[in-house]
């Protein structure tokens, strides 16, 4: 176009060659042809005297007229514990922290030590996994799969610093990649309550410019179905087409706004003892995987030690134990069952009271 070829490269720097009229090209075959020896002037241009059908090739441009250069693609990427945010890093050993939910970049580290940074950034805590990554590319790419993107329910504070809201991660993903698409049917935004003002508040904002796909089969190697971006969603002909192809479990979250159930964890909560872990199953509780060990910590003191009080007794602070360890009060039960209980059997936790100092 214009007298110019674009090429793009093995990396990711873009080249322009000028291009060579076709007239031009039928004259450096026919002059070619006669010539039988290398000339000082062919030798300059790369010509070594070797001939393909009886012509020998010569370049008529030997280097582009301008060279765009890329950035350095990602070579890698690692998952934080929070699974909320990754780390990319480049040839160079350059790392890049990236916000899944708001599916953008959240800061350049710079030159990194990797281990040092996952250990920086990764705390003890369990979230279960609800998506893929990969930088196949040499960008970020993410990927949804209908087995586990509902899996990670989490509980977000509010602006007092409580763990009030429920909130699933793929869901809200779902929701905020779709916003704007009108799908056919019963929209139920205006009955989300709830879940309409966390969604739409700036923490859960995607940008519209990001691009996404539709991909047949798992672990995006199949066939792309649609590419669009968030901000195009909205546009007629864009929305009939996800009208077409988005599958149930998109199209129910999305649409019908039915949540994935939670997950749930069995216990036991007994006195703190260093006895073999009880046979029966009495007492066995269940609960929310994410729910917070303060909340087992308030069960305590309601259903264990208030109606166990006669009298005034002085005031006591409840400690919560798992095989030993003290629980800190914002870890939740998978993540104590994952890290410390480490056991397919039930959970048993231990709790103990101590006098507070008057």
């Amino acid at each position: 176009d214009g007298g110019y070829l674009w090429v793009s490269t093995i990396n990711t720097a873009v080249i322009r060659w000028v291009t060579v009229p076709d007239n031009e090209v039928v004259r450096r075959i026919s002059s070619n042809r006669t010539t039988s020896t290398p000339t000082a002037h062919n030798a300059a241009s790369g010509c070594n005297g070797v001939k393909m059908n009886g012509v020998q090739p010569c370049p008529r441009v030997t280097s582009p007229s301008l060279t765009i250069p890329g950035g350095k693609g990602l070579k890698k990427v690692y998952t934080l514990s929070d699974k909320q945010h990754v780390i990319c890093t480049n040839g160079d050993d350059e790392g890049f922290l990236y916000n899944i939910l708001h599916a953008r970049l959240v800061k350049e580290l710079g030159k990194i030590d990797i281990k040092e940074e996952l250990a920086s950034h990764n705390k003890p805590e369990y979230v279960p996994n609800w998506f893929t990554a990969d930088v196949k590319t040499g960008m970020l790419s993410i990927h949804l799969d209908e087995s586990d993107c509902y899996a990670a329910w989490v509980c977000a504070k509010d602006e007092s610093g409580v763990n009030d809201n429920k909130i699933n991660y793929g869901g809200f993903v779902v929701h905020g990649l779709l916003k704007n698409w009108a799908a056919s049917g019963k929209c139920g935004d205006e009955d989300m309550g709830e879940l309409r003002e966390v969604l739409c508040s700036k923490q859960f904002r995607i940008p519209p410019y990001t691009p996404f796909a539709l991909i047949e089969g798992s672990d995006g190697c199949g066939r792309t179905l649609f590419r669009v971006k968030v901000d195009e969603t909205g546009n007629p002909n864009d929305s009939r087409i996800l009208d077409e192809l988005i599958p149930n479990w998109i199209y129910n979250i999305r649409v019908k706004n039915e949540m994935p159930k939670f997950t749930k964890i069995a216990f036991y909560i007994e006195p703190y003892t260093t006895d073999p872990a009880p046979k029966s199953r009495e007492g066995r509780l269940s609960a929310n995987d994410f729910l917070s060990i303060s909340k087992v910590i308030e069960y305590v003191e309601d259903k264990i030690i208030r109606p166990q009080e006669t009298g005034n007794q002085p005031s006591h602070e409840i400690s919560i134990y798992c095989n030993k360890t003290k629980l800190e009060p914002t870890m939740d039960l998978r993540t104590v069952k994952h890290t410390i209980w480490k056991s397919g059997t039930d959970l048993r936790l231990m709790y103990m009271t101590t006098t507070s100092p008057s």
